[in-house]
């Protein structure tokens, strides 16, 4: 008995690894930029550092300390824009995704709520590029 569960569960992180490897297949996650959140404010801007990376998926990662995000305005290098309604708490260490027509980005404001925080958090941003061939 023992010994079925044992082997259903090597199974299972087998599943598992193969399933990851199919999903992260073809993508390529780039540092694009940071801020530190200002709790005397109520937003900040992120200026992308890397120019030649076209973006289709972009993601935040937080760290410090939770932030409440209301939305995110995108800018591209052409001089249009993107807002993004986020309206949602990010935790440290967990990731928020919003899908963008592949363009070159030139910054990010991120709109948040004002709150008493024990250490400033930061907000990092990545763009993922496109895979190729697709």
């Amino acid at each position: 008995m023992l010994h079925s569960h044992f082997r259903l569960a090597i199974i299972g992180l087998l599943v598992l690894s193969f399933a990851t490897a199919l999903f992260a297949r073809g993508q390529s996650w780039d540092f694009l930029g940071y801020t530190q959140v200002d709790s005397s404010r109520d937003h900040g801007r992120i200026q992308i550092t890397r120019r030649d990376v076209h973006s289709r998926t972009i993601q935040l990662r937080v760290s410090g300390e939770a932030i409440f995000v209301d939305r995110l305005v995108v800018h591209f290098v052409d001089g249009t824009s993107q807002e993004l309604v986020v309206s949602d708490r990010i935790l440290p260490g967990t990731r928020n995704f919003a899908l963008l027509h592949e363009r070159l980005l030139e910054s990010v404001e991120i709109w948040y709520y004002k709150e008493t925080w024990g250490h400033t958090p930061r907000v990092t941003l990545y763009g993922v590029r496109p895979q190729e061939g697709g």
